[in-house]
């Protein structure tokens, strides 16, 4: 007896822990979560950062100019014995030389002038980093804007297994009454038949509902990398929130502040710059101060050799300059200009494509509350065409074809109104994400 009572004990525990961890994987979240959710876990996010990351060591690696440049060197060598003759090459004499020899250098310079090369240089890859801060900005968006389709598709798919299942259990109940209606002889198995089809449609639709849910659920799994028998829920009272209807300049000027494209060509013209200026620094020379400190041995430039080291050292400045820059560089030059006329240009375009994207998303939004109205009327008037025809049918005034129909046209309202509040939705994040402000908004 006490091991039966063990075993049911082990086997409740068992149950328990199956029914949490089937609790666990079900998730009610919200798009807010979901985007956060992306920032840690999206593979492609992660690139984009990497990228950032690079570019801030670029940043890193050019101020090392700013630095001492310091040399060291140090050499041990063999050497053989000297001979020295006329310069004719007679009399030729070979000398006994110390054939240990060492030698060892140290010189520091620093870059005092260079034209503002050095410092140009630093600024353009701070400006490339920026570039590659609004890349990720961009693909984060990207990443936001896709979740959200899906969110939304999700929501929507789940909202109308609700709407199909409450039709489904209400033609079981037509379906029940009709059987009651036969045995009085006052409804033929027609009728029931032609119902007994409608529910067979709605059954396969509500498969349907079903597939489209897994397959949406899965790639939001997928892209927030979660375990894969996660069932995400939509948060039920994203429909309950009340839309903002703001003025198209609010979401024009959102635009000209936040659009990654546009502060990407903006800060390409500011690189092209300072890479024009970097180019031009070429027609300067470089002035360095230098020091240094070399000892030698043995003497070798005395005759005979003297075993004995020698050290020198040094301070002074140091001047450089590259010749071949007087006709290099004005071709390097001509070719910035040309790709500065060009950012130019694409920036021009790139406005004018971000205002009449946002002023179509934004129409696009106005239009999704006049269809929501739309459909919230026609839901209204079929229902009440439907409780009308039903109440005839229930008095013999008309076909069983008729009442299908209305069964149908207001199963079709449905569907549709539910269709109209999640476009209201979804149009109001696309006008955001032709701002370029999805990333920031918290609804």
């Amino acid at each position: 007896m006490k091991h039966i009572t063990r075993s049911i004990f082990v086997y409740c525990l068992l149950l328990c822990a199956i029914s949490a961890s089937a609790q666990s994987s079900d998730r009610t979240m919200t798009l807010n979560e979901l985007f956060t959710l992306a920032d840690s876990q999206s593979k492609s996010i992660k690139i984009y950062e990497s990228a950032v990351t690079g570019a801030d060591k670029d940043i890193s690696v050019a101020k090392t100019a700013l630095l001492p440049n310091i040399e060291f060197s140090a050499s041990a060598t063999y050497n053989g014995n000297a001979w020295v003759s006329d310069r004719d090459f007679s009399n030729g004499q070979t000398y006994t030389s110390p054939h240990f020899g060492n030698s060892f250098s140290l010189e520091a310079s620093q870059v005092v002038f260079a034209g503002g090369a050095i410092h140009n240089n630093i600024k353009a890859l701070e400006i490339k980093k920026k570039i590659a801060e609004w890349d990720l900005t961009e693909h984060r968006q990207d990443v936001y804007f896709l979740l959200t389709g899906y969110y939304l598709d999700l929501y929507k798919y789940r909202n109308l297994l609700t709407v199909y299942d409450r039709n489904m259990e209400q033609t079981k109940q037509v379906i029940k009454d009709m059987h009651a209606r036969e045995k009085a002889g006052v409804a033929l198995n027609n009728d029931i038949t032609r119902y007994e089809v409608q529910y067979q449609n709605l059954q396969y639709k509500r498969t349907e509902l079903l597939s489209s849910i897994e397959i949406y659920n899965n790639k939001l799994v997928t892209m927030l990398n979660l375990p894969t028998d996660t069932e995400i829920y939509p948060d039920t009272t994203l429909l309950s929130d009340k839309m903002p209807k703001p003025n198209e300049s609010v979401f024009q000027n959102m635009a000209f502040n936040s659009s990654p494209l546009l502060n990407k060509n903006r800060l390409t013209l500011d690189m092209l710059d300072r890479q024009k200026k970097v180019t031009t620094a070429g027609y300067m020379p470089q002035i360095s101060i230098i020091a240094g400190d070399n000892l030698n041995g043995p003497i070798t430039y005395e005759i005979p050799v003297i075993d004995n080291n020698i050290n020198v050292w040094y301070v002074g400045v140091g001047l450089k300059y590259n010749l071949g820059n007087l006709y290099k560089t004005p071709k390097k030059i001509s070719r910035l200009k040309s790709s500065i006329a060009q950012s130019q240009s694409a920036l021009t375009t790139s406005q004018e494509n971000v205002t009449l994207n946002v002023r179509s998303a934004y129409i696009r939004y106005l239009d999704s509350f006049e269809l929501l109205k739309t459909q919230e009327k026609s839901l209204q008037l079929a229902c009440e065409n439907y409780d009308v025809i039903a109440n005839r049918y229930a008095n013999d005034l008309v076909l069983v074809t008729d009442l299908v129909d209305a069964d149908n046209l207001r199963l079709s309202a449905e569907v549709q109104y539910v269709n109209a509040r999640i476009n209201i939705i979804y149009n109001y994040y696309k006008l955001i994400y032709t701002t370029g402000n999805l990333n920031t908004t918290n609804n």
